[in-house]
């Protein structure tokens, strides 16, 4: 989910994916050849410094990014921009004393800013992250990473030549609960994974209101191909990218089929899509997305021959198989019956990890981090890694994987085919 605040630009700076890519190839030369970054890479930003920050796109996915980031501490938003007046003026109200624009160019061009959030419609992601990076500051872009597996890759090489942070917003990575289950997942709690299921299953049109016909692809840019990869762009690729890091590898072919079935208004996104997904280990992963009724909603479901781990933000459910041995633990565990099935409520509180910090002293106690939504967890992750140089949970090699299998499943729901992901393709 991204903003449409930023899809068309003042008709001076209109930007285009061919203007974009026309242009892609002499810039990398360009970068390639000189030292322009050598001072950027030379900043430092201490641990009790203030980061000046901005944010480009604050339509409504950016101002609830917005809203949360000024919450960070030692960080400081200081410009916002966007086309729309109502949306800049919404984000001024958030960011107090920060100053607005209608060109992200002008925001860029500031000095003083050592980092960006982008959250635009899909088919802006790459033009604005480059030269986010390029102008010497760091980035987190909303997902999916790029329109197309080039742009992404172009945005991967960016970073590591400029040395500026690029991370995108698969936030699940955050969760405590989904990290809590990741640690299960590895030591083994489900044994050998063989299937995957998830969905992500709403009942409406996906279209928002508009004012007026010329404006309709400004605000409902996911509708359209042009500038959206539809449903497994803007949900699918949130739950690919938790199952890649779940299983720890990335699909080798995918098939799937889609349609425009139910929504006869214009848009050329399927309103439906169902995929397979197979992976090197031998996994099937099945995932769907509807627009037409909303029973299930979103989880992911992976299935063991030891057990089942039912997840989604708030909550993780483990159920174990008849012969599977009892667990240690299983005794003391909190369980509920759903479907007719015992499960055992996975506590996030009971990680290794939180407990570690709580006798460390750093005050990471699971009731402080419940209190945080994953979104805030990873604006502090952020902003955090620009200061420390770790790499953040959603980097833009992580991300680069998560894109190439979403944009491979459209490949195949269009041909009709299975589609191979050969391994040099995941390569940059």
């Amino acid at each position: 989910m991204v903003t449409e605040g930023m899809q068309l630009m003042k008709s001076n700076h209109t930007l285009t994916r061919r203007t974009f890519l026309k242009g892609s190839a002499a810039a990398t030369l360009a970068i390639a050849g000189t030292g322009v970054f050598t001072e950027a890479r030379g900043q430092s930003i201490g641990p009790d410094d203030v980061i000046n920050a901005g944010i480009i796109g604050v339509g409504s996915q950016g101002s609830f990014l917005l809203e949360r980031a000024v919450k960070v501490p030692n960080v400081r938003f200081v410009a916002c921009c966007d086309i729309q007046e109502k949306n800049l003026q919404r984000a001024l109200s958030i960011a107090k004393g920060s100053e607005g624009y209608d060109d992200y160019r002008k925001l860029l061009d500031r000095k003083d800013i050592q980092a960006v959030v982008i959250a635009t419609p899909l088919y802006l992601h790459a033009q604005m992250s480059i030269e986010a990076m390029r102008s010497g500051k760091h980035v987190l872009c909303e997902k999916m990473m790029a329109y197309s597996i080039e742009d992404a890759k172009h945005m991967l090489r960016v970073s590591r030549q400029t040395g500026k942070k690029l991370q995108i917003g698969h936030q699940r990575r955050y969760d405590p609960n989904y990290r809590h289950a990741y640690k299960l997942v590895n030591e083994g709690i489900l044994g050998k994974i063989t299937h995957v299921r998830a969905q992500w299953n709403r009942n409406g049109s996906w279209r928002r209101p508009c004012p007026e016909p010329k404006m309709d692809e400004l605000i409902n840019w996911r509708l359209y191909r042009k500038l959206s990869q539809g449903l497994m762009a803007e949900l699918g690729s949130h739950q690919i990218d938790v199952v890649n890091w779940m299983l720890g590898e990335t699909p080798c072919a995918v098939m799937g089929v889609g349609g425009i079935d139910y929504w006869k208004d214009g848009r050329d996104v399927f309103d439906n899509v169902q995929c397979i997904f197979e992976y090197p280990s031998g996994v099937k992963f099945q995932y769907q997305s509807l627009t037409t009724n909303q029973f299930d909603g979103f989880t992911e479901q992976f299935m063991g021959d030891q057990g089942t781990l039912i997840i989604s933000p708030g909550k993780a459910m483990l159920f174990r198989e008849p012969r599977a041995e009892e667990l240690v633990w299983e005794d003391m565990a909190h369980k509920e019956k759903i479907g007719g099935k015992e499960g055992i409520v996975l506590d996030a509180s009971k990680s290794p990890r939180l407990a570690q910090k709580q006798v460390e002293g750093q005050k990471l106690e699971a009731e402080q981090d419940a209190k945080k939504d994953d979104y805030l967890l990873e604006l502090e992750d952020f902003f955090l890694s620009i200061r420390d140089g770790h790499e953040p949970l959603c980097n833009a090699r992580v991300a680069l994987d998560t894109c190439i299998a979403s944009i491979k499943a459209n490949e195949a729901m269009d041909k009709l085919q299975r589609v191979v992901i050969p391994p040099e393709v995941y390569k940059c």
